[in-house]
């Protein structure tokens, strides 16, 4: 194994501390800027986002004009990149790209506005990040009856269209009277815009030469629907306009403003990270994941050339390895496989684990109690298992990248330590505690109450954010005491350990209790004679 010897290149293009990066992320979930901020501290850097309050919550839209004349009035002199997601801009958001609320015309003179504002500084790149719309409507309590019904009546009717598949036609024929009129037109009304606004984009990327990258994320789906017409028509446009070098399609979108502040940040300084992958069981490549529409292993491959780095050839150098623990591993394959990654990650090799292995969007509990095993967790480059496969392993690639990038850079060693073991500790304790533990829990209590899953308002959602608060808190507070406090660590030439956790804030930020908010601060100090 080699670690890329491309030191004085990287540190002559080095980060400097001074620098921004903007971030105008999807909507205000902890999963679309929270998590790309902590990957960008790795690396020393200040990466802003608009007012929170901008940012929209559920099925209340962010907004857009605020959001540009804040992005208008910052000072881009020391700002390396703008990081956008255009649903934001031309809607509000990912829920608002779900309907039918804005105008096709006033969704694209926003973005042209985003594109003026960037020209303010040329040396301020453009990355973009845009979502296909996925199957089923958003998940409320107005559509809780028939989203579902809706999502499999457009799979099905894709499957008859271009396969003129009798029983998909047939099921056509059962669904269309289940589902209301209305909600079937506004959503293939919805469909159309927002594909057309993604051939503006393609556009906009051809001709202007503003943007420095485009990144078409695949909201969850399946092998048949709309939208796998759409992402062929879209890659075909990208070929015609001969920007499929600046284009690229990746499965899952929530992860985008992960992979593009990766991307941002490696190719400026010449490095491309190449990452060996080893699977929990290879029979599962070919197999594809729950909400995706290709391979695995196509997916992986998206991912990583989307992040900036490059899959490892066979045999050949690499600079880190990616442990990817897929779907239902065969037991002999999984315990070949945790063996494996305990040997390489207990002898200080540099490995990441992404775990798409996925129970009701909850890490694989073997593999994390393999991990905490001996804090064997925070030793990794980096971790992710949550939602989707997309999802996991563009968190994991770009924490990764990110980190080992900060090394070969002029960045405080101390802050880029602490910074990576909170990321290591903020995903361990979401993706695995929240969702295998505190979530049902949540749920379990709103059912007590009488109030749905999918909102909840009130004094049921005071409540579950009570309980939640104080649930997820006992293991954070749990999980650092086992797997960090009085751990040693060397930042640079000095050695420190881990003394708290301080300032923890958890609640959850959307009116229901999928995804949590969780904020902390490490606590290290030196280590003196008297503590060895």
């Amino acid at each position: 194994m080699r670690l890329v010897a491309a030191l004085a290149l990287v540190l002559a293009a080095g980060i400097s501390r001074a620098d921004r990066v903007l971030l105008i992320p999807l909507d205000s979930r902890p999963a679309a800027g929270q998590f790309a901020q902590m990957i960008g501290r790795i690396a020393g850097l200040d990466v802003r986002m608009p007012p929170y309050e901008t940012l929209g919550r559920f099925t209340s839209p962010g907004d857009p004009i605020k959001i540009l004349e804040w992005l208008n009035q910052q000072d881009l002199s020391d700002v390396r990149a703008i990081v956008a997601s255009t649903d934001m801009i031309a809607y509000g958001g990912l829920i608002a790209s779900r309907t039918n609320d804005t105008a096709e015309d006033d969704a694209i003179i926003r973005l042209r506005k985003l594109l003026e504002i960037k020209r303010r500084s040329a040396k301020t790149k453009l990355y973009l990040f845009s979502s296909t719309m996925r199957l089923a409507p958003t998940s409320t309590r107005e559509t809780e009856s028939w989203r579902m019904t809706l999502a499999k009546y457009e799979e099905a009717k894709d499957k008859a269209t271009r396969f003129n598949d009798l029983e998909a036609r047939a099921t056509v024929n059962r669904l269309l009277p289940k589902v209301p009129a209305k909600a079937l037109q506004e959503y293939e009304r919805a469909r159309r815009r927002d594909h057309d606004v993604q051939e503006s984009l393609i556009r906009m990327t051809a001709r202007a030469g503003d943007v420095e990258y485009l990144v078409i994320g695949q909201d969850d789906a399946r092998a048949f629907g709309p939208h796998v017409v759409e992402t062929t028509r879209l890659r075909r446009m990208a070929d015609l306009f001969r920007v499929n070098d600046r284009v690229y399609f990746c499965e899952g979108v929530d992860q985008d403003a992960n992979v593009l502040m990766s991307r941002a940040l490696v190719r400026e300084t010449g490095w491309v990270p190449k990452v060996r992958v080893v699977y929990s069981d290879d029979a599962a490549k070919t197999k594809i994941a729950a909400f995706e529409a290709i391979t695995i292993e196509k997916s992986l491959r998206e991912q990583l050339l989307a992040s900036g780095a490059l899959p490892a050839e066979p045999e050949g150098e690499y600079d880190y390895t990616l442990y990817l623990n897929v779907p239902n591993p065969s037991p002999e394959r999984f315990e070949e496989f945790m063996t494996n990654l305990k040997s390489e990650v207990d002898q200080g090799f540099p490995v990441a684990v992404a775990d798409i292995n996925l129970g009701d969007a909850s890490a694989d509990p073997q593999l994390v109690a393999g991990l905490m095993e001996n804090a064997r967790g925070m030793k990794l480059l980096s971790f992710a298992g949550w939602n989707t496969a997309g999802n996991s392993i563009g968190t994991t690639i770009p924490a990764a990248n990110v980190y080992l990038l900060a090394r070969r850079l002029q960045v405080d060693p101390l802050v880029r330590e602490v910074a990576q073991r909170e990321f290591l500790l903020h995903r361990f304790v979401n993706d695995f505690d929240y969702h295998r533990f505190t979530r049902p829990r949540a749920y379990a209590l709103l059912k007590s109450m009488g109030a749905s899953k999918e909102e909840a308002y009130g004094h049921a959602f005071d409540a579950v954010n009570t309980l939640v608060e104080a649930d997820l808190g006992n293991y954070l507070s749990s999980t650092f005491k086992d797997q960090l406090l009085g751990k040693h660590f060397f930042a640079g030439s000095t050695e420190y350990q881990f003394t708290d956790i301080s300032d923890i804030k958890i609640f959850l930020p959307w009116p229901r209790a999928y995804e949590v908010r969780m904020d902390f601060k490490l606590v290290t100090q030196p280590v003196t004679v008297a503590d060895k």
